[in-house]
């Protein structure tokens, strides 16, 4: 790490003698808070409880703004300009920026975890507390920051400024507060409660503290592979889209070994995983797809099928990862997907062919920019049109049957919980109903994807572009 060059320039950027200085003294300041306004029996456990949150603070949410600010300065202070032309990899300059640009954070992390560990080394024996304590903070605290860092460049714009602030922190607040729910209070109920029943991973008893380690190594891994992917696309460095369908395939694996039910599992979380992806990919790119299906046609064209397939956006992508998991579910089903009558993945099926609907919809509107004052507003009112208040007026006028012909998906949930139903084979009208659907939005956007693309496309031949 010490030759990687991006990691130097941090670290002549961020090191000065004052601050291990200021760093020591600010952190014997807090800890010696605890000890001066507790009682001598209570010295012990607020110093460690002290020194337990200074540490987290200090790696977790301290760790992650400096390490998304680096980014946020580098783009208004113009030396990211600079930093295409280098020969640094993007692996390089991932590792370089996420160990480099949070070295204060590190260094007070560092003076909390040495306090953690003399007081459960000394003061109150639990020393294998401390030190898993210090290693789960380490390894959430670089996930985390990792993650930061990608928050703040999935809210740059084409030109590597800042389009939106506020999306930037969402994504570290989101996996700080609700990622580590599921197992931190069994992770602690384990250590100090030797009454938790068995916690199991694809068979294994790891126990809550090995699922800690689990998901944060997962978190870890797929923010650096994402950090990885996103700056192969700032430095313009040739990539096909492999990462995002892998990043999903690896978290299905990681929440299916929860289930403790077999590959179905498995294929299972995958095929929602990719589901949900597929949403947030989709909105998250909507302004970049006019650009993105111009450049596909362009590189179609000419037949350069790499830079076709740089060039798509990640909708399809991952809505093919789902449609292929779903299949594979209902070929190879567990005992719960049995007993439910292979109703999850008939409904993985559905979910897949409607999102592909509304992702035409949105596609539709996306390819209408320049044209239209929003599209996103647009295609959200024309969401709500098709999915609630068409639904609820044809209910009104024709009952269950009218909404069926509308909106579909309710009146399978209704089918696939009437086991009658499902063994005579009456639930046809749904996916006739949303299969008819799906046709005519896709050829509403052929006929906008003539006009917008391949229309540029003969404007751009005739000028000589």
């Amino acid at each position: 790490m010490m030759r990687n060059p991006e990691f130097q320039r941090q670290l002549w950027l961020n090191w000065r003698p004052s601050l291990l200085a200021w760093s020591l003294g600010f952190t014997a300041l807090i800890l010696m808070l605890p000890l001066a306004l507790s009682s001598p029996q209570n010295r012990g456990g607020a110093l460690g409880t002290t020194a337990l949150v200074g540490l987290w603070a200090a790696a977790a949410l301290y760790g992650s703004v400096l390490a998304g600010r680096s980014l946020g300065e580098e783009a208004n202070q113009n030396p990211w300009d600079w930093q295409r032309l280098s020969a640094l990899s993007p692996w390089q300059m991932a590792w370089g920026k996420l160990l480099g640009a949070a070295l204060p954070a590190w260094l007070y992390t560092l003076w909390f975890a040495l306090a953690l560990l003399f007081v459960s080394t000394t003061w109150v024996p639990a020393p294998h507390v401390g030190w898993h304590t210090v290693g789960l903070a380490v390894l959430w605290g670089l996930a985390l920051q990792s993650w930061a860092m990608n928050s703040v460049l999935m809210s740059w714009g084409q030109h590597d400024i800042p389009v939106n602030r506020r999306r930037a922190a969402l994504l570290p607040l989101l996996l700080l507060f609700f990622l580590p729910g599921p197992f931190l209070g069994r992770l602690y109920q384990q250590l100090f409660d030797d009454s938790g029943g068995p916690v199991l991973w694809w068979g294994l008893h790891v126990g809550s503290l090995g699922m800690a380690y689990l998901f944060g190594a997962q978190v870890l891994g797929l923010g650096l592979l994402a950090l990885w992917r996103q700056l192969c696309t700032r430095l313009d460095v040739r990539t096909l889209p492999w990462a995002w369908p892998l990043g999903l395939a690896v978290s299905g694996w990681f929440a299916g070994g929860t289930f403790n039910q077999g590959l179905s599992a498995f294929w299972a979380s995958t095929a929602w995983l990719a589901l949900l992806g597929t949403v947030y990919v989709a909105l998250q790119h909507m302004d970049q797809h006019l650009r993105a299906w111009r450049q596909v046609q362009w590189s179609a064209s000419r037949g350069r099928w790499r830079e076709m397939f740089e060039a798509l956006p990640l909708w399809p992508v991952s809505l093919a990862l789902a449609f292929a998991a779903s299949v594979l579910v209902l070929l190879t089903p567990g005992k719960a997907e049995i007993a439910m009558g292979s109703a999850s993945g008939r409904f993985a099926l559905f979910f897949c062919l409607q999102l592909l609907r509304d992702c035409l919809l949105l596609t539709g509107f996306a390819l209408l920019v320049g044209k239209l004052k929003s599209p996103m507003t647009a295609f959200v009112i024309a969401w709500l049109i098709i999915n609630i208040a068409a639904p609820l007026l044809a209910f009104g006028v024709a009952g269950h049957a009218g909404a069926t012909l509308v909106q579909p998906v309710i009146a399978l949930l209704y089918s696939s919980m009437d086991a009658d139903t499902v063994r005579h084979g009456r639930d046809w009208l749904p996916w006739m109903s949303l299969g008819l659907q799906t046709l005519l939005a896709l050829g509403w956007v052929i006929y906008i994807f003539r006009d917008r693309v391949l229309g540029f496309a003969r404007e751009s031949r005739a000028h000589g572009v």
